[in-house]
C-alpha cells in the first residue's frame, strides 16, 4: 500500500522567474542580518553632543574641545539627568547638520529653528535671542525704521545665512542683497559697493574685531528682526525623551539671568584668546607694545558695548509685519 505521508518531490523544475525571486529574497534577508550585526546602536554609546565649530561666543572649537554658551548649557542641563554624554567637535557646521539628519549626532547645542530643520530636528525652547542687525560704513548711515527703508539700496550678507522665514522671503522679493564671505562683505562696505550689511549681532561683533574694522562701521539703532538659539535633538536619537526636562531647566536658567551672564563671560574668554594671539603675531615691536598697552589698560571693549546695547535694553525691532 502506498505511503500516505509526506511526499518528497525530486527533479521538479522551478520556473526561472520564481527561482530568481527566491534568490533575491534570500540575499536581502542576509544583508539585513549582516547590517544589524555590524552596525552599533546609537543608544549603546554615550550621547554625542556637538555644534557649529566657528560661531563664538555661542560655540566654537578651542583645541580639541567645543566651548561657548551652547556647550556650557548642554553640560549644565545634561549632568543632572545622569546620562552618559560626550561634547566634542564633529566636523563643519554643514557636516554636523547632515549627521543630525542621519542620527549619527544626538544633540546640537545651538541652532536657529526653521521649517526645513524641523523635518529632522526636535528643538528645545529658545535660550538666547540673536538680533539681526544692519550695519553701514561709518558716516554713511541712513534712516532705517522698517524693511522698506532698505529698498533701492545695495545690501550684502554672509553666504548661506538665514534670517528667519519671513525676512528671508522679503529679501528675496524686494531687496537687492549679495551673499558672500564675511571678509568680502566688510570690504564692500568699506569700498562703497554695498550700502548696508545684514548680519546676526554676535558674528557682527566678532568679525568686525577679527577684521579690525570696529572703528569703521556703525550699527543701525533698530535690529531688522530677531532669531533665537535653541538646542536640538536629532529625530533619530533615542535621547529625544529628555527634551521636556531640558526645557524645564532652560526656563529656570533664563529666569535667573544665568544665560545672559554666561554670554558675557564666554565673549570675554574668546576676546582674551584673540588679544593674546594678536599680541603674539604682531609684526613689529611697536605694534606689539601698543597691543600690550591696550590689553593691560583694560579699556572698555566696543564689543561688550554693542552687545549690551541690544541685549540689555528692550529695543523694538523693525516693522515688517505689513509687508
Amino acid at each position: 500500500m502506498p505511503d500516505q505521508g509526506v511526499r518528497v518531490v525530486t527533479n521538479t523544475k522551478v520556473p526561472g522567474a520564481v527561482a530568481m525571486q527566491y534568490l533575491k529574497t534570500l540575499v536581502v534577508l542576509c544583508c539585513a542580518v549582516f547590517l544589524f550585526i555590524i552596525t552599533p546602536a546609537r543608544a549603546a554609546g554615550p550621547m554625542l553632543v556637538t555644534g557649529n565649530p566657528e560661531a563664538p561666543p555661542i560655540v566654537w572649537k578651542k583645541g580639541d574641545r567645543l566651548v561657548g554658551i551652547g556647550p556650557w548649557l548642554a553640560e549644565t542641563t545634561l549632568k543632572p539627568l545622569g546620562v552618559a554624554y560626550v561634547i566634542r567637535p564633529d566636523g563643519t557646521w554643514a557636516e554636523v547638520q547632515e549627521k543630525a539628519k542621519s542620527g549619527a549626532v544626538d544633540l546640537i547645542v545651538s541652532a536657529y529653528r526653521n521649517r526645513e530643520r524641523e523635518t529632522y530636528l526636535d528643538f528645545s525652547e529658545p535660550y538666547l535671542e540673536s538680533p539681526v542687525v544692519v550695519i553701514t560704513k561709518k558716516g554713511n548711515g541712513f534712516v532705517c525704521n522698517c524693511w522698506t527703508d532698505l529698498v533701492g539700496k545695495k545690501g550684502v550678507a554672509h553666504t548661506g545665512e538665514s534670517f528667519g522665514d519671513k525676512f528671508d522671503a522679503y529679501i528675496k522679493a524686494r531687496l537687492d542683497v549679495t551673499y558672500t564671505t564675511y571678509n568680502r562683505a566688510f570690504e564692500m562696505l568699506g569700498e562703497g559697493t554695498a550700502d548696508y550689511m545684514i548680519i546676526d549681532l554676535y558674528p557682527a561683533v566678532i568679525y568686525s574685531k577679527l577684521l579690525q574694522v570696529e572703528d569703521r562701521i556703525e550699527f543701525m539703532d533698530k535690529p531688522a528682526t530677531v532669531q533665537y538659539f535653541c538646542m536640538a535633538f536629532s529625530r533619530k536619537s533615542p535621547h529625544r525623551k529628555l527634551l521636556p526636562e531640558i526645557n524645564r531647566q532652560i526656563r529656570e536658567l533664563k529666569k535667573k539671568g544665568a544665560i545672559k551672564k554666561m554670554l558675557i563671560a564666554q565673549y570675554k574668554s574668546w576676546k582674551k584668546t584673540f588679544d593674546q594671539r594678536r599680541l603674539f603675531y604682531a609684526r613689529s615691536q611697536i605694534k606689539a607694545k601698543q597691543a600690550q598697552q591696550q590689553f593691560d589698560a583694560g579699556a572698555r571693549d566696543r564689543g561688550l558695548d554693542t552687545m549690551a546695547r541690544f541685549i540689555e535694553r528692550d529695543i523694538p525691532y523693525m516693522d515688517g509685519a505689513s509687508f
